[in-house]
C-alpha cells in the first residue's frame, strides 16, 4: 500500500516562555508561513489544537516595520479562537526572530516590529541576557461594574476561608479591546494554593462589559508579596486559571493588565512602575515577567507599557499539511 503524499511542509519550533530553564516557563509553538495566504483560518486553528498550548504563533515573512526595522506580521490562536494580541506569543516571538541570528553565529537582531491585530509593537533583545522586550499595544479601560464576590466563590469555593477585608467585588479591565481580565486580590501565599484548577470557572451571565467591549475573559488572581513604594517596585505571585486552558504557567497580557491597573490606582503623574510577576509556580512551570508601566503628566491614563522576560528553544521540526 503506497503512503498518502503530502503537499506541504512548514517549519516550526517551540519554546518555553518567560523562562531560562527548559520545561519551565510557558510553552509556545511557532510555525512560518512562507506567504501570508498560506493557511486559512479553519486550518491555523486545527494546528493550534494539535499543539494544544496555550497559543500558537504563525509567523508571517518580513516586511517593513516601524523606523526602518524589520515587520513581521505574526496571528496568535488559542486551541478555541484567534486573539488580537497575548503576552507570551510577542516575547516568544521577539526572542525567536532576533535569536536566530544570534544562534546562528551572525550578528543578533537588535530590534523588531511585531504586526498584530491589536497593532504593531516595537520590540528589542538582548543578546548577552537572552531577554526580549516589548512596547505592547494598549487601549486601557477599566469596566463600571466589577465582578461580584459571589460569582468568585462560586468559580472557587475554597475561598470561602479568607478575611472579609478581601471579600470584595473585583475589578474588570480591558489591556486592549479583546483582551479582558478580572483582577481578583488575594492576601497570602497560601489562599493560592488552594485554588482548583477543575473547577467551573466564572460564569459568563456574572461578567458585565460596558457596550462594545465584551471579549475573552480571564480570572487573575493576585497576592503583593512586597512594594518599595520608594522605588516604586511591586513583587506578586500570581495564578491564571480558565476552564477551557485549565491553568496558563504565565500570561503576559494578564500580567500587564494587572500592572496598568496597579500603578493607576497609585497614580503619580510621570511615573514609571516596575513589576516583577510569579507564575506557574504551584505547577511545576516557574515564569518569572517583567512589566514597566509609565503614567502620563496627569496620572490618571496610560503612556507607555513595557512587557519583558526570555525565552529557550526546545524542540524544532516540519509540520505535514
Amino acid at each position: 500500500m503506497s503512503r498518502p503524499q503530502s503537499h506541504a511542509r512548514l517549519h516550526y519550533v517551540t519554546l518555553d516562555v518567560f523562562t531560562h530553564e527548559r520545561f519551565k516557563g510557558n510553552p509556545l509553538a511557532i510555525v512560518d508561513l512562507p506567504v501570508p495566504d498560506a493557511l486559512d483560518q479553519a486550518t491555523k486553528q486545527r494546528i493550534a489544537r494539535e499543539f494544544n498550548f496555550s497559543e500558537t504563533v504563525f509567523l508571517h515573512g518580513p516586511g517593513s516595520g516601524l523606523a526602518g526595522l524589520s515587520s513581521h506580521a505574526f496571528d496568535i490562536f488559542t486551541t478555541t479562537e484567534e486573539l488580537p494580541f497575548a503576552g507570551h506569543p510577542t516575547i516568544g516571538t521577539t526572542f525567536y526572530l532576533c535569536f536566530q541570528n544570534d544562534h546562528r553565529g551572525k550578528d543578533p537582531i537588535q530590534s523588531v516590529t511585531l504586526k498584530t491585530k491589536a497593532g504593531p509593537i516595537k520590540a528589542s533583545y538582548n543578546s548577552h541576557t537572552t531577554d526580549a522586550e516589548a512596547s505592547i499595544p494598549h487601549n486601557v479601560h477599566i469596566h463600571h461594574t466589577p465582578v461580584p464576590w459571589q460569582s468568585i466563590l462560586d468559580a472557587q469555593p475554597y475561598l470561602s476561608s479568607i478575611g472579609s477585608d478581601f471579600q470584595t467585588a473585583s475589578p474588570l479591565i480591558s489591556i486592549v479591546k479583546g483582551m479582558s481580565i478580572v483582577l481578583i486580590n488575594l492576601p497570602q501565599l497560601e489562599d493560592l494554593n488552594v485554588l482548583a484548577v477543575g473547577g467551573p470557572g466564572l460564569e459568563k451571565s456574572s461578567i458585565t462589559w460596558d457596550e462594545g467591549w465584551e471579549s475573552f475573559t480571564v480570572p487573575y488572581f493576585y497576592v503583593i508579596l512586597s512594594e518599595d513604594k520608594e522605588a516604586r517596585h511591586i513583587r506578586l505571585r500570581v495564578r491564571m486559571i480558565e476552564p477551557t486552558c485549565g491553568e496558563d504557567p504565565a500570561t503576559g497580557s494578564a500580567a500587564s493588565g494587572l500592572s496598568v491597573y496597579l500603578a493607576l490606582q497609585r497614580g503619580a503623574a510621570g511615573s514609571t512602575y516596575s513589576f516583577s510577576i510569579e507564575q506557574g509556580v504551584e505547577m511545576g512551570r516557574h515564569s518569572d515577567i517583567g512589566v514597566k508601566v509609565t503614567l502620563d503628566l496627569s496620572g490618571h491614563s496610560v503612556k507607555d507599557v513595557v512587557l519583558s522576560g526570555s525565552a529557550i528553544l526546545v524542540s524544532e521540526g516540519v509540520l505535514y499539511l
